[in-house]
């Protein structure tokens, strides 16, 4: 089978974080004998300031692994008129389309990751060369209100001709079918990254709660230290270790001192992915906060370690957690959130960290992403040559 990924952002490098469930999804196929390309356009914002203007242009070609993946680097030039950059980049996605096809042949099925920007192009590979084209959707625009109706009608064109459409969670495929009358959008969970599919050794350190996320508004951090600091009242020898960067971090650094609990709030900064594993290993208890969350691969990855996790109901964890592994509790709720951190450190023995991690596996491994992924794919491809 020939796939071919056209994805709305995508890492730059191996190390490049954003987007790397993209790249994990690919090599998964890539690793169980299938044929992948990528095509990621690769523009970058004028926030940037001069580092956006004085890089790179031209297209690259990343042999990544067994993977070639096709980027066209460039700027969005156009912020306050978007639909001018989304027709740059859609030209810059029909480009490497084209040079892509010249040199691996056409793909059987081209798989849409995030639809707002790789849609179009799919659409025209769809319209030039008949090639079918399934949708994932990840991106939590949608849930934030952030898709504007010109968008609405060029994305209604995209899902029409789409032969599956799937979404990360529950709340997103409803959120989803309502917005586009005549779709249907199914449940389709990201895959655990294969790492994470082997145990860490490190022992547990049961007095640490920890928090894996960029320090960003969205992630409600806020609420999380206002809450810990609850806990500590009742329970001062906890700590809580946030791992992760983002342009909240003064901010927060400068709550955990107002809240009188920087003792007891460690911030570690950016970590790479074994790191990451190893502290959600080491960790009693995880705990997710946000506003807004498709999915949550940090939710997988923390239970994919037998850790116990709380989250806040904000999209995403309330297709993931069950009983089994973990609480949910309302969104924006700092009283939920303290006492659920609370009721984890009284009630230890309700969480078996066995139990969670093959609850986990069964779940959300990569043999089992795979197998359903490919089920989907076959349907579509005899659909195409059927019609």
């Amino acid at each position: 089978m020939h796939i071919l990924y056209i994805t709305s952002w995508y890492p730059l490098n191996e190390k490049d974080i954003n987007g790397s469930f993209f790249r994990e999804q690919a090599h998964a196929l890539s690793n169980m004998g299938h044929k992948v390309g990528v095509i990621a356009p690769q523009f970058r914002s004028l926030r940037l300031g001069k580092r956006a203007i004085i890089a790179r242009y031209d297209i690259e070609v990343w042999q990544d692994g067994d993977v070639p993946t096709y980027m066209k680097h460039g700027v969005f030039w156009f912020p306050r008129v978007p639909y001018l950059d989304l027709h740059r980049w859609t030209a810059a996605g029909n480009e490497l389309l084209e040079h892509y096809i010249k040199q691996h042949g056409k793909p059987d099925l081209i798989h849409v990751q995030s639809m707002t920007m790789a849609g179009p192009v799919a659409l025209n590979a769809h319209e030039k060369y008949n090639i079918p084209y399934c949708v994932m959707e990840h991106s939590s625009t949608y849930a934030r209100g952030l898709v504007k109706d010109w968008q609405t009608n060029y994305l209604n064109a995209v899902t029409n001709n789409s032969c599956h459409n799937m979404a990360v969670s529950h709340d997103l495929a409803e959120l989803l079918t309502a917005k586009f009358p005549g779709s249907n959008w199914a449940y389709f969970p990201n895959l655990l990254d294969k790492m994470f599919e082997q145990q860490s050794d490190k022992p547990v350190d049961n007095q640490q709660f920890c928090v894996v996320a960029r320090l960003h508004p969205v992630k409600a951090l806020d609420n999380l230290l206002q809450a810990f600091a609850k806990v500590l009242e009742k329970h001062p020898t906890y700590r809580l270790t946030l791992a992760g960067d983002g342009p909240e971090k003064a901010n927060l650094q400068q709550l955990s001192q107002q809240l009188n609990i920087s003792h007891a709030v460690t911030f570690l900064g950016p970590i790479n992915r074994q790191q990451v594993k190893d502290l959600m290993a080491s960790s009693f208890c995880f705990v997710l906060s946000s506003q807004v969350e498709t999915f949550g691969v940090v939710v997988i990855e923390a239970l994919s370690q037998g850790t116990p996790v709380i989250a806040t109901k904000c999209g995403g964890p309330e297709s993931i957690l069950t009983p089994v592994d973990g609480i949910l509790v309302e969104n924006h709720d700092i009283n939920a959130l303290a006492n659920a951190m609370v009721d984890m450190i009284e009630s230890p023995q309700l969480y078996n960290r066995a139990e969670i991690r093959q609850h986990c596996l069964d779940r959300f491994s990569e043999r089992v992403f795979i197998d359903n992924m490919l089920e989907i794919y076959s349907t579509c491809i005899k659909g195409a040559q059927r019609a």
